[in-house]
């Protein structure tokens, strides 16, 4: 496991490919979308299978449908939602099935998973929600923990922004 020196994918298997006389450990999606010549072999040992792991949580944070986003104020909303109904942050969290903690989190800004959400929506019949109406952007130029990919330098040569 590492990250592609092409695309910046990181935790991914890489293999030592070469484009255009210099070696790079690529992706095997970059090797497929760029036909790269590989220059190593893959020995994968046979091994004993492997007992299924346990399931894993997996939280949305609305990333994956981009129709809609969370909105701004939520927090405010959610708080100005419970009380006029009249309760109390506990009294939410045992109606929904929550932990009190999750519910203080969410007045306080620290937006939760979005199943969570619509379940606070769904209760205090208020809009979490609004539509999206922005394309989802990533700036080259912003310092990221993991650096500049050749395949950013290239992006940002071609114009690709």
């Amino acid at each position: 496991m590492g990250t592609c020196e092409m695309c910046g994918s990181e935790r991914v298997m890489t293999l030592l490919s070469e484009i255009s006389g210099t070696r790079l450990r690529c992706c095997n999606r970059c090797i497929e979308s760029n036909n790269l010549n590989i220059l190593e072999k893959r020995n994968v040992p046979l091994s004993k299978p492997r007992a299924p792991l346990s399931p894993v949580r997996a939280y949305t944070k609305n990333m994956s449908k981009l129709e809609k986003e969370v909105m701004p104020d939520f927090h405010r909303a959610i708080k100005r939602g419970r009380e006029a109904k009249g309760w109390s942050s506990r009294d939410l969290a045992m109606r929904l099935n929550l932990r009190l903690n999750d519910i203080q989190k969410a007045e306080a800004g620290v937006q939760p998973a979005d199943s969570t959400l619509e379940k606070i929506e769904k209760a205090l019949d208020i809009k979490l929600f609004e539509d999206n109406i922005s394309e989802p952007e990533r700036s080259v130029r912003a310092p990221s923990s993991r650096g500049m990919t050749i395949g950013d330098a290239l992006d940002e040569f071609l114009g690709k922004e």
